[in-house]
């Protein structure tokens, strides 16, 4: 194999896994060691990546552990193992769960590979099939639809070599196999916000939400609390559309919405997400309602409810602890993958309620 080829080689290795052993690398690619080492030398000297102890780390993981070394006095580590991660979007929600990941892998001296896929079931595959191609020794994955039995992604995850963990998605016991998860328990959450909205004595409680992967837990969860406190015949569900850039079909829905929720006598709301619980809130008090003496309003993700005109009562899921533990549970079979078998694990992790002005009493 020529330098050029070589060289090319190193640098794919260490984009994807971050390092790599000239021990390991020498096999196979069936050249020297000594060989590799002045590949390795010669591209340090072209600042494309950092020697070590027995091979190489890629520039970013070597900057990113000189700040954890330089602290403890310590030296830059190669990674133990390379975890792929793929997530639906990189803009709300799933920042804080990729930020958890992130913390996790820098403890455990991991290399974290991120993809994101906005929601394209088709770019899921296509990204799974790239990094378990590539090597990862581990893969966290949140499926738009979560796992559909008989898709192309389904037959890839359950035939994978590697840990699978599918995060912040349900999985149907039924055709999961061995494949992992870690989710918020957002049933639990919607409880939190109806006991929460009861005992302040509200009694009709509507729930509004655009399609999407957390709403029929939070659905779930609303509608058996509502029957356990004695006010099932009052439930009120709408959903909320998902508009278009620029569209006006979603303060449509609102209004309509709230216009429902007069005509029900209804007090206060659980919404999901921040986006539309703002909006709606701005629209109660336009209509000349106080917040919450006259209607009470909890929404539920928490990204920026606090910053609201009335800072909004909110359900938060766990996201940093999801992605944080999530990882955690890939590094844990990693290790035990020669040590024989171990139970499957399905985790769920309780929101926590936050109150604010939208409920809290004078």
């Amino acid at each position: 194999m020529v330098a050029v080829a070589r060289h090319d080689t190193i640098l794919r290795e260490l984009e994807l896994r971050g390092s790599l052993a000239i021990t390991q690398l020498s096999k196979r690619l069936d050249v020297s060691a000594m060989t590799l080492r002045r590949d390795l030398a010669e591209l340090e000297s072209r600042g494309l990546l950092v020697r070590v102890h027995g091979g190489a780390v890629s520039t970013a993981v070597a900057k990113q552990q000189e700040r954890g070394a330089g602290e403890a006095g310590g030296s830059v580590r190669r990674p133990v193992a390379t975890i792929g991660m793929i997530a639906p979007t990189a803009n709300y929600y799933f920042p804080q769960v990729v930020r958890g990941a992130s913390d996790a892998a820098r403890e455990l001296n991991c290399r974290l590979v991120l993809g994101t896929t906005n929601y394209s079931e088709r770019e899921e595959l296509r990204q799974a099939e790239r990094l378990i191609a590539g090597g990862v020794d581990a893969l966290m994955i949140t499926p738009h639809n979560g796992l559909v039995e008989g898709s192309a992604l389904h037959e890839l995850l359950i035939d994978a070599p590697v840990p699978i963990v599918i995060v912040e998605r349900g999985v149907d016991e039924r055709i999961a196999g061995r494949i992992e998860s870690v989710r918020s328990d957002h049933a639990y959450g919607a409880e939190l916000a109806v006991r929460h909205l009861a005992e302040r004595g509200h009694r009709r409680i509507a729930l509004a939400a655009r399609e999407a992967a957390t709403t029929p837990w939070l659905l779930d969860g609303y509608e058996r609390t509502m029957a356990r406190l004695g006010l099932g015949e009052h439930v009120l569900f709408r959903t909320l559309p998902t508009p278009e850039v620029g569209a006006d079909s979603a303060i449509d829905a609102l209004e309509r919405f709230y216009d429902e929720c007069v005509r029900n006598d209804v007090t206060a709301a659980l919404m999901l997400g921040d986006v539309d619980s703002m909006a709606f809130a701005d629209l109660v008090v336009e209509h000349g309602r106080r917040i919450p003496e006259d209607f009470a309003l909890v929404a539920y993700d928490d990204e920026f409810s606090a910053f609201a005109a009335v800072p909004l009562t909110a359900v938060a899921p766990p996201k940093h602890d999801l992605g944080y533990a999530a990882l955690r549970l890939c590094f844990d079979r990693i290790r035990q993958q020669d040590g024989g078998g171990h139970a499957v694990t399905r985790m769920s992790l309780l929101p926590t309620l936050v109150e604010r002005e939208s409920t809290r009493a004078s």
